[in-house]
């Protein structure tokens, strides 16, 4: 059970022992979040210091807490996210937006969720479940909260709070592994939805509680002299007895009465290393008779959900049963807190980069999915969400959202269409594999590269298999479009050129007919510092001010700016090096510009209107657009071409549009 602290009364009161246990530098973010809060709505700074004291307890870091402590406020928006980023950092908006996201979780008892949009909340809600696990745990945090209030509340309200929770929270901390919060989230929603059971076995323990500690007591104190006497190290023993729910759990499991549950006191032995435990087991076999059929090795055999232990149950002192778990210093880490324990607060760094813990965390979370649908009341509602869906890995352990049947070369143009037009082969879980070759939940993915590489045309071949996705074929296309226009004769060049460049930058960028070499002796150009040059603005990546570029030396059309990522220049550089030179647009153009927008999206009605109202709002114009069928039925794909003065307020337009419903991406052309 989590121990409630005593100093959650006040923020100070708080504050101060937080001061006790974390660096300043902590404790000055939270006195921060706690001051916004206090600003806005002191009333709601209450829950948040709740929320936090118990996420405290699990040692979480203190960009958690501060999240911890503004949810109650966001989620009301009390709070909003921009003064969140502004202040705070990107990183705990994030945080929050995610923990806002979990409220799909009571959808999955709807019959709503037929939808597609609201299946894709639960495909983004399992993103962020596995990007980042501190989302989760905040809001089960929450949830204990709203337990432990609940004794207020009238009968039909504390039961369909209980039910909720234990049809869907209290599984998922059960399959991540929380103990400490899994075992009280159970033990009270019990309580409310059993009274009478709960009263009763309450009743049965306290009955004896004196008696039953004295016992634990003693067993505790003989089992050390007998581990000491063998000259164990470093090894700690602590009892306990065992909570209320899992009591009525095998009580209901076994079809027995609480007299017949022996093992209801239970030791724990804690020690350094994994041969210690196995040490520890031969000890207590010989000291104390060993019930055969009650022992499990849960660690040369883990449960599913990462839960590492021994446990055994023997006829201790005074000739009563009691069960010893006997695990190490690590293990015991673990099983408080599941796979979280790897976002743990750890010398002031928070770590969540470990890979092996983020698959875990993935195959939990889809088993507790598939828990829910085999346990699902009502047959047909809800469905495997991830069916049609892959989840991979990158190699720094970034996870990516992939429909099934997607391939290594869909996954490399994934991640930028630059790596899959260079991609020459792919490793998976470490091993070389065909670009055809289908990518499997849980796996890792590395993409090999080659600057020389380029892409072939088989590649768009369907029945050759070397993709599925249509972002992928949609980059393919652009880059062979583009490959052939720049092998158009000068007056096929010309006659498109005229046609497509925009007034306003063409009169700006002016460069004359030269050689490749006499550029290259200029170094580093900047063309607003020159007059007279002849220029063109590549059509094929539409260069912004403020993107990072370069110029191509043309045979007849003088010097064509294009972004240093164009698809259309990587076969160029190995055989015409000298055709490139360095160049910027100087620090005082001005006027827009044309910039293209790909947005993935559900569809809707609604959505256009939407992405134009959206747009609108921050004064950026729509020159056009046009739709066309996205990756799959559900899915449409609008390319957009925007007019913005600046690579800086591109951000702001994809931001925009990023948080409009029935949104799957937005990434630039």
């Amino acid at each position: 059970m989590v121990k409630q602290s005593t100093h959650t009364a006040t923020s100070e009161a708080w504050l101060a022992h937080v001061a006790t246990l974390r660096p300043k530098n902590d404790s000055d973010l939270l006195t921060h979040a706690i001051r916004l809060i206090e600003n806005n709505d002191p009333t709601l700074l209450k829950k948040g210091l709740k929320i936090a004291d118990i996420l405290l307890s699990m040692d979480l870091d203190s960009k958690t807490l501060a999240a911890a402590l503004m949810y109650p406020a966001f989620k009301v928006h009390v709070i909003h996210p921009d003064p969140i980023a502004e202040h705070f950092g990107e990183g705990i908006r994030t945080l929050l937006t995610d923990t806002i996201q979990m409220q799909s979780l009571e959808k999955l008892r709807q019959t709503s969720l037929r939808g597609h949009h609201q299946i894709e909340n639960l495909r983004k809600l399992l993103l962020a479940m596995v990007t980042d696990i501190r989302a989760v745990l905040i809001i089960l945090a929450e949830r204990l909260v709203d337990l432990r209030a609940a004794k207020e509340l009238e009968i039909t309200a504390k039961k369909q709070l209980a039910q909720e929770t234990m049809s869907i929270y209290a599984p998922l901390a059960n399959r991540i592994g929380v103990w400490q919060l899994k075992w009280e989230i159970e033990d009270l929603c019990f309580r409310y939805l059993e009274p009478e059971t709960y009263k009763e076995i309450a009743s049965l323990l306290t009955s004896k509680r004196d008696e039953r500690e004295i016992y634990i007591n003693k067993a505790i104190q003989t089992l050390t002299t007998i581990l000491n006497e063998h000259h164990l190290k470093d090894f700690k023993v602590s009892g306990r007895v065992k909570h209320i729910y899992s009591i009525y759990s095998k009580m209901k499991r076994k079809g027995s009465t609480f007299d017949d549950i022996h093992d209801i006191t239970a030791l724990r032995v804690l020690v350094p290393e994994v041969a210690d435990c196995y040490n520890v087991l031969g000890i207590l076999q010989n000291a104390w008779k060993q019930i055969p059929q009650e022992f499990d090795d849960y660690i040369s055999q883990p449960k599913p959900n990462g839960y590492r232990s021994l446990h055994t149950l023997v006829v201790g002192p005074e000739d009563k049963v009691m069960e010893v778990q006997i695990r190490t210093h690590e293990m015991h880490q673990d099983s408080e807190l599941g796979v979280a324990s790897h976002w743990r607060y750890k010398e002031g760094i928070l770590d969540a980069s470990n890979y092996e813990a983020k698959i875990a965390l993935l195959r939990q979370i889809m088993a507790w999915q598939n828990e829910l649908v085999n346990k699902s009341t009502e047959d047909g509602q809800i469905k495997d969400l991830f069916a049609d869906r892959i989840y991979v890995f990158t190699p720094m352990g970034d996870i990516i959202d992939l429909p099934q049947g997607a391939t290594s070369l869909d996954f490399a143009y994934h991640i930028h269409s630059e790596i899959g037009h260079r991609c020459r082969g792919a490793k998976v879980d470490g091993k070389m594999v065909p670009l055809t070759y289908q990518l499997k939940t849980g796996q890792r993915v590395e993409v090999l590269t080659n600057k020389q590489h380029s892409p072939s045309r088989d590649w768009l071949n369907p029945h050759y298999g070397f993709i599925k996705t249509s972002k992928a074929r949609a980059h393919l296309q652009h880059w062979f479009r583009a490959k052939d226009d720049l092998e158009k004769t000068p007056v096929e060049k010309e006659h498109a050129d005229k046609s497509t460049i925009k007034p306003k930058l063409k009169d700006k960028l002016h460069l004359p007919h030269a050689s490749a070499s006499e550029l290259q002796n200029l170094k580093k150009l900047s063309v607003l510092n020159v007059s007279n040059f002849l220029t063109k603005v590549a059509r094929c990546c539409k260069p912004l001010p403020g993107d990072e570029i370069i110029g191509y030396i043309t045979q007849k059309s003088g010097l064509s700016i294009h972004r240093v990522n164009c698809n259309n220049l990587a076969h160029l550089q190995g055989n015409e090096k000298d055709r490139f030179i360095q160049i910027d647009l100087g620090d005082k153009i001005s006027g827009s510009y044309p910039v293209d927008l790909e947005v993935r999206a559900y569809p809707h009605p609604g959505t256009m209107r939407d992405i134009t109202g959206a747009l609108a709002d921050i004064h950026v114009h729509i020159a056009g657009f046009q739709t066309q069928p996205g990756a799959n039925e559900n899915e449409t794909s609008i390319v957009l071409t925007i007019v913005i003065p600046h690579v800086s307020e591109l951000k702001k337009a994809m931001n925009a549009i990023k948080l409009l419903p029935n949104i799957l991406g937005v990434h630039r052309v």
